[in-house]
């Protein structure tokens, strides 16, 4: 009887264990059963955000061409490489001037300096000065020969001359963008100085915009000013950058007591106009406003600090007719300031006769706008109908 007892005991507790063991296979079943629905739906139904959903590439896509770098840019020439790059441009220019003597004999006179072919077909700039009495001009260009020259167009006022000789295929130089020039860049001056064949000199851009004032006119340029040794001779040659291209050309030097290591040099963007001008029209057009005017300077509230003052206005003239008055100051030609007379004359070589210009100025302590339309200015005379007094104290400092 115990064992029978003993026996369906052991029976009841197997039923037990065997109930609750389908039971926990079950609720893991169901378990597992989830998880997978879980991974399934978020697998295959949402796509992970930085997954990208793979697809057609668009027909522009296909186009598009692998990256290539930018170019880098051209590096600076050593000096020696400039030098080799444009020596065989820079030419010498022999003026001859025939003059009667005391006993009535014709003597020639020479006077040399420099010049810089500008054109494979012959043309050439120098300055005006150098060319202005001659009756016959030269021109040697080293291991090709002597040729005579024509002369295309020549400015006083710009003291640039352009001469043309017949022959094709030259070395020629480039001109850079004066304006781009800064205040310690390196530059070297090329030319014939005291008749010496293709000399250099090395030093740096001084300043960009020195104010010259023209002797015996009311005209007044900026000027590339540098240290590099300019000395007579070398006129009409090149002041080149390290990039091989022309910056200036090279024109006068300050001879005060004293002074030395101050070269001046015609900025390249105004010999570009000139040279435009005197292809096309033989002279440079010149805009005429009609006005006798002088550097303003005054730190008195509440005119302006700097500017150009109208000492004249011209009856008729077009600033008589654009309303400008004596003693106003203009301070801005098209919204660009002139700060002072070179500036000025500057921006006029940018517009020609007909062109209009806005003109701002100051007057009776306000600023005031008007439009000015210029003439051309006429060609028998540098003045307008004003006479300026010469300038013992510019003479004296510029030599060319």
């Amino acid at each position: 009887m115990d064992r029978q007892f003993n026996r369906d005991k052991r029976s009841s507790h197997g039923g037990v264990w065997t109930f609750v063991g389908y039971l926990s296979f079950g609720i893991l079943g169901i378990l597992l059963g989830a998880a997978l629905l879980y991974g399934l739906f978020f697998l295959y139904l949402v796509p992970a955000e930085e997954e990208a959903i793979p697809g057609p590439i668009p027909e522009e896509e296909n186009d598009v061409p692998e990256e290539i770098p930018l170019p880098v840019p051209e590096k600076y020439l050593e000096p020696v490489e400039v030098v080799e790059k444009v020596m065989p441009a820079v030419v010498g220019v022999t003026s001859r001037v025939g003059v009667d003597s005391f006993e009535g004999q014709e003597v020639e006179q020479t006077e040399s300096a420099s010049g810089i072919i500008i054109s494979s077909d012959g043309y050439i700039i120098t300055n005006q000065h150098v060319i202005e009495r001659a009756d016959e001009i030269m021109i040697v260009i080293p291991d090709k020969g002597i040729y005579e020259a024509e002369l295309v167009g020549s400015d006083v006022m710009t003291d640039l001359a352009l001469l043309r000789i017949e022959e094709s295929g030259l070395t020629y130089v480039s001109f850079a963008d004066s304006e781009k020039s800064r205040v310690g860049e390196t530059v070297l001056a090329i030319g014939n100085p005291l008749g010496l064949q293709q000399t250099v000199t090395a030093g740096i851009i001084s300043a960009t915009e020195r104010q010259v004032r023209i002797p015996g006119t009311e005209y007044a340029y900026t000027f590339v000013q540098t240290d590099a040794g300019v000395n007579p001779g070398n006129s009409g040659g090149p002041l080149v950058n390290l990039e091989g291209k022309v910056v200036g050309i090279n024109t006068a030097k300050i001879t005060l007591p004293g002074v030395e290591g101050i070269g001046l040099s015609i900025p390249s963007n105004t010999a570009e106009r000139v040279i435009n001008d005197f292809k096309e029209h033989g002279k440079v057009l010149r805009p005429y406003m009609g006005v006798l005017i002088d550097d303003w300077l005054n730190y008195d509230e509440p005119e302006p600090d700097m500017g150009i003052y109208l000492v004249d206005v011209a009856p008729g003239s077009p600033a008589d007719e654009a309303g400008l008055m004596p003693g106003d100051i203009i301070v801005a030609v098209d919204d660009q300031r002139t700060d002072y007379l070179a500036q000025l004359f500057d921006k006029m070589l940018v517009y020609y006769p007909d062109d209009t210009v806005t003109i701002t100025f100051f007057r009776d302590g306000e600023i005031k706008e008007t439009t000015l339309t210029f003439d051309e200015r006429p060609d028998e005379s540098f003045e307008d109908p004003f006479t300026p007094e010469e300038s013992e104290e510019d003479e004296e400092q510029i030599e060319d």
